[in-house]
């Protein structure tokens, strides 16, 4: 079980890859503003690895991903653009897509429509040797009905910590999709906005969250999602760094007990 982390706010990757290896985490992910763009994947997964560092998982294009449920053009669009972002984890060997079931609430959403887009996409992650891990936002019916609709050993559920509080407080996702649990989002926030603090920097309640993976027997990597904006003027980029990452050992310790 390694420990992974990505900042997408307050530091350039340039900045974080050498200090994360420093500090010891085993790698990170490439975040969505680099999904679409297979030269700046590559730089950065060429140099982490350079530092000895692992690129775990791929991040999908957010904006545009509450069309799938829509019906219109747009949805198929997107679905081709995912498909893009699918061809570029293959040929960079990242195994694993992350894909946002959905970001926002949309006008109309017609499960339907989603669901058969969303088969043309895990058959053709399935075909290049990609796994599809949806992420939990809102509406977490058609999360568990989309998961429920796709049993094949390359879909899973990607966990979110932060956006269950924000998005969907009430519901425990890994309670009814522990054992599609295939990587983890962990962050923290104040149960109100998408804060992406530091687990245990927030009001989350984190002993709970780790019960509830615990609860998973996952075996698979802690990874924390992190905004560093609203730490900058209190935290080096270091400091920020080595707690953020003595926090994931924390966490990845407490579930191995």
């Amino acid at each position: 079980m390694g420990v992974y982390v990505e900042v997408f706010n307050g530091m350039t990757y340039d900045e974080m890859l050498p200090i994360i290896k420093e500090v010891g985490f085993d790698g990170f992910f490439t975040n969505w503003e680099y999904a679409t763009d297979l030269e700046k994947m590559r730089y950065y997964k060429n140099m982490g690895e350079k530092l000895g560092l692992d690129c775990e998982t791929s991040h999908a294009v957010i904006p545009g991903s509450n069309t799938v449920w829509i019906p219109g053009r747009d949805g198929d669009d997107f679905i081709d653009l995912m498909k893009q972002n699918t061809d570029n984890c293959n040929a960079l060997g990242i195994d694993t897509l992350v894909v946002h079931i959905q970001p926002k609430k949309p006008e109309d959403p017609q499960f339907e429509i989603g669901v058969k887009r969303f088969d043309t996409l895990v058959k053709y992650a399935k075909e290049k040797g990609i796994n599809i891990a949806f992420e939990n936002i809102g509406m977490p019916s058609f999360l568990y009905r989309t998961l429920d609709a796709f049993q094949d050993s390359n879909v899973g559920f990607c966990y979110d910590s932060g956006h269950e509080a924000c998005c969907t407080n009430g519901y425990r996702h890994l309670e009814k999709l522990g054992d599609r649990l295939m990587c983890t989002h962990l962050h923290d926030n104040d149960n109100r906005s998408d804060l992406h603090l530091i687990p245990y920097d927030g009001e989350i309640g984190f002993d709970r969250v780790v019960n509830d993976i615990r609860a998973c027997s996952y075996k698979g990597n802690i990874t924390l999602e992190l905004n560093y904006e609203s730490y900058a003027e209190k935290m080096s980029k270091y400091d920020y760094l080595k707690k953020a990452y003595d926090v994931a050992v924390r966490i990845r310790d407490a579930i191995n007990k």
